[in-house]
């Protein structure tokens, strides 16, 4: 068979399967009317030439289940910028697609594993295993087709992989488990998706180390790597589309991540700022005088579900009781010999409260937020529901190390000389008052940090959403909700006056909307009102004392 007639044929089993009769393989380019889709999957990059016919088809059907299955716009809005995340990103996407195929297409799953396993044997022929940028990326890839195929892997290979893949399992583990149930929704996936991504990069170094281990690997003949990923300052925002900041030629653009952190409510303030402050949350909370099992019982029926638990005997009606037999033979005519099964109320959800610590919540009752918090948190533990309570601020005011990284660079991008904006230029502060494993009891005094304003500065919301989401998507609660409470838009100084107009704020609402496609969320505003932006979202009046109607506001967002 002619190169050109096994390219026609290829293409032809491309569109067949994508479902897509614009498009055409060019070797392994992949087009659609004429546009190039970048798909940089290490076993679709393959040399036709060198594979069999059911591997070429492999590489064929891959491709047209991406295109079938993946949102092209979407997946460049929500890949990460850095090269080696966004290569791993890639593999988790295509491994999502693969896993949508329909049961029934056998033939297109023996051709996608064919070529998978063509590449297996050939990067090990090549020495790809042989560094460790190389041996990670290949044990990640059999990791995550594990997870989402269920493909195992054979002996040969658990003993060339077992020592990583046992690192990295510790590493990965929790990202990983979610992804099974998340394969059909292509937002929901990306965000753990993108937490393996970014965890396995972190495991080889530095932004340089990545850089030269990828460049690389991009030598050898079984992973390639797009020219434009390696090109310094690349951003997977096309130029000629809508990007994820809701304007064209607009990005949201991160120009620093080194200076973010973390940290627990409980570390912000000494033991002893911290017991004075719980006290002071316990006085306010006897004022308020809402009973937290008073509560509790409310948010059971908004959020519980029967489920069959047990089986009662001594029925008169239903399966038959076998334990009960013998009683037959003592009285005959003793019916209650049957048994029932017997429904409990359960509740498999997690509640995170997303709470806005910027400078201006010091006057919009931070107090009455606190105390609110503090209770639903108890109420929802007294009916085995899980809850986490996070922050979010700025690590020092008007942008701090990250501005002062940014001026010493020259201010690139600086829209003053023409540029697009250097994109957000502040050092976050995400704050983890209670994490989900943790009861009340253990974070009451980390809750109690909510009181004290000295780290309140200023606010930026949407990266804040995705942190939020990121953490729920690894939780293994069947329901998951987010409320974020707010009072009012975001606002960074720098990053705002550094930016087009509208950026910070276009980018809470594309990551509002990626959010909305997965999971449960709603907002609660403390002063402006959120509903024209953020929807649903209540408006909540703070001003006089918590009543029990101001703890229903998690029936008001998400009553059924």
């Amino acid at each position: 068979m002619s190169s050109a007639t096994s390219i026609r044929l290829a293409s032809a089993g491309l569109r067949a399967v994508a479902g897509e009769p614009a498009a055409e393989l060019r070797g392994t380019r992949l087009e659609i009317r004429g546009r190039s889709i970048s798909v940089a999957v290490p076993y679709l990059t393959q040399d036709p030439a060198t594979l069999t016919v059911a591997q070429q088809r492999g590489i064929s059907d891959g491709l047209g289940l991406r295109i079938r299955h993946s949102d092209h716009e979407l997946h460049l809005a929500v890949s990460p910028r850095e090269p080696l995340e966004r290569y791993m990103f890639e593999i988790a996407e295509q491994t999502r697609c693969e896993a949508l195929a329909d049961p029934s297409w056998h033939g297109v799953r023996a051709n996608t594993k064919a070529a998978f396993d063509r590449w297996t044997a050939g990067a090990q022929h090549d020495g790809l295993t042989e560094t460790m940028v190389g041996l990670l990326i290949f044990t990640a890839t059999h990791m995550l087709r594990a997870r989402i195929l269920r493909q195992p892997t054979g002996a040969d290979l658990d003993d060339l992989i077992e020592t990583t893949r046992g690192n990295l399992s510790r590493l990965i583990g929790h990202a990983l488990k979610p992804l099974p149930d998340l394969i059909d929704n292509q937002a929901g996936f990306a965000v753990p998706a993108r937490e393996i991504a970014r965890l396995v990069a972190e495991m080889i170094g530095d932004a340089e180390e990545r850089r030269i281990g990828l460049a690389e690997l991009s030598d050898q003949s079984r992973i390639l790597i797009p020219e434009d990923w390696m090109a310094d300052g690349y951003d997977v925002v096309d130029s000629d589309r809508p990007d994820m900041a809701g304007g064209a030629g607009n990005g949201y653009r991160i120009y620093s991540a080194a200076h973010d952190a973390e940290i627990a409510g409980e570390d912000l303030y000494r033991p002893a700022n911290l017991r004075d402050l719980r006290a002071r949350l316990e006085e306010l909370r006897s004022a308020q005088m809402v009973s937290p099992a008073r509560l509790a019982q409310k948010l059971q029926a908004l959020f519980g579900s029967w489920t069959p638990d047990l089986w009662r005997g001594g029925a008169e009606d239903g399966p038959l009781d076998t334990a009960r037999l013998a009683r037959v033979v003592a009285d005959p005519t003793n019916r209650l010999i049957h048994r029932r099964q017997v429904a409990r109320r359960s509740a498999d959800v997690i509640v995170t409260f997303l709470i806005d610590t910027s400078g201006s919540m010091k006057h919009q009752r931070f107090e009455s937020v606190a105390v609110l918090v503090d209770t639903l948190v108890r109420a929802l533990e007294m009916v085995g529901m899980s809850s986490e309570v996070l922050g979010f601020t700025t690590s020092t005011w008007a942008g701090g190390r990250s501005r002062r990284d940014w001026e010493a660079a020259g201010r690139p991008e600086a829209l003053a000389t023409g540029g697009a904006g250097p994109g957000r230029v502040a050092d976050l502060q995400h704050i983890v008052y209670k994490t989900a494993h943790r009861t009340w009891r253990q974070s009451r005094f980390s809750l109690a940090a909510m009181l004290r304003t000295d780290h309140y500065r200023e606010g930026i919301d949407g990266e804040a959403l995705a942190w939020a989401a990121g953490r729920l998507a690894a939780r293994p609660e069947e329901r998951k909700i987010l409320v974020l409470v707010s009072d009012g838009l975001p606002m960074e100084t720098s990053t705002a006056t550094l930016n087009p107009e509208g950026f910070l704020l276009d980018h809470l609402r594309r990551q509002w909307e990626l959010a909305v496609d997965w999971l449960e969320i709603g907002a609660i505003s403390l002063q402006h009102d959120l509903q024209p932006l953020l929807q649903p979202s209540i408006t909540l009046d703070l001003s006089g004392p918590l009543t029990v109607g101001t703890y229903d506001v998690l029936n008001q967002l998400f009553g059924r």
